[in-house]
């Protein structure tokens, strides 16, 4: 029996020795039904005790655990790897059963898969695990201190490139209407997002990153997924990350929502009173531009309200 498998829409293949093909085409080891992927996207090379993916120059290139992979780079156990909107997770049978070797697994009580302690959200079905999971977990120091391990901010290991990569991609699934693969794609990075913004931390990971630009990109995939989904949390996520930024809405913005509040029948104010008060107590700081989109957003306020 093969060491490594890949788990592949809640199956598990075995990867023999040699190649391992992944791509739309039907000679490839695994094909896949996906128009973001190419027809030959990747190859796994698996050997005894160790395995690579290689991106073989694929239109929307290969994702491992949210890095753009180069060329090729080595998997472990519970890497996830992304080929168009597919996610695929390698299981290395040596760690699930070398209990000296393998860190404790957290199982998603949304789906029932496993996942890795160092996970926040589930490599299955995207939902956040209710963990310790959903955090980084530092070690005690190697010295032999007594002090009790402390869980630090949420790790960002997104780099400008990866998230272009990524939000290409997203947005290809939103343009063809895949939303929900959309938002198995986007949820790690937006809810992370929110996270540092609520935590008032710098939304760009990097100099290379515009927070300006970071921001409004995320604010329309966020809208993106609730005209697609039509799901009210997606209303929510947009009201919260302006009510944590201290922004005010752009115009295009407060019309999209204008739009998506009838449309859907949204009628939550649980963040839309508080973030319109934040806006009236800075609104004597505003120019006249700034106050007409203050009147837009209590037109908007009032939308919501009389629904109840």
């Amino acid at each position: 029996m093969s060491r490594f498998r890949l788990r592949y829409q809640s199956t598990h293949l075995e990867l023999p020795l040699g190649e391992f093909s992944i791509g739309r085409s039907s000679k490839c080891s695994l094909s896949i039904a996906d128009e973001l992927a190419s027809r030959r996207h990747a190859v796994v090379h698996v050997g005894p005790t160790a395995v690579f993916v290689e991106d073989l120059n694929s239109r929307n290139g290969v994702v491992v655990n949210g890095a753009v992979v180069e060329n090729r780079c080595r998997l472990t156990h519970m890497d996830r790897i992304y080929i168009g909107s597919q996610e695929l997770v390698l299981i290395d049978a040596a760690k699930m059963t070398d209990q000296q070797e393998t860190a404790p697994h957290v199982l998603c009580a949304a789906c029932g898969a496993v996942n890795g302690t160092a996970k926040r959200h589930c490599g299955e079905c995207g939902k956040r695990l209710k963990s310790a999971a959903g955090a980084t977990f530092k070690e005690p120091s190697p010295s032999g201190a007594t002090s009790r391990p402390t869980w630090d901010d949420p790790e960002d290991t997104c780099t400008a490139q990866t998230r272009d990569v990524i939000g290409g991609i997203a947005d290809k699934a939103i343009n063809m209407g895949r939303y929900e693969e959309a938002e198995r794609i986007l949820l790690p990075h937006l809810h992370g997002l929110l996270e540092r913004a609520l935590r008032q931390q710098p939304l760009n990971s990097s100099k290379d990153d515009d927070p300006d630009s970071v921001f409004a990109i995320a604010i329309g995939h966020a809208l993106g997924l609730a005209k697609g989904l039509r799901e009210p949390q997606w209303i929510d996520w947009v009201f919260r990350m302006h009510m944590a930024t201290a922004r005010l809405m752009s115009a295009e913005t407060i019309e999209t929502l204008h739009d998506l509040v009838r449309s859907q029948e949204y009628k939550r104010r649980r963040f839309v009173g508080p973030y319109l008060q934040a806006i009236q107590n800075q609104a004597q700081a505003y120019g006249p531009a700034e106050r007409f989109l203050a009147q837009r957003l209590e037109g908007l306020a009032q939308v919501i309200s009389a629904r109840h």
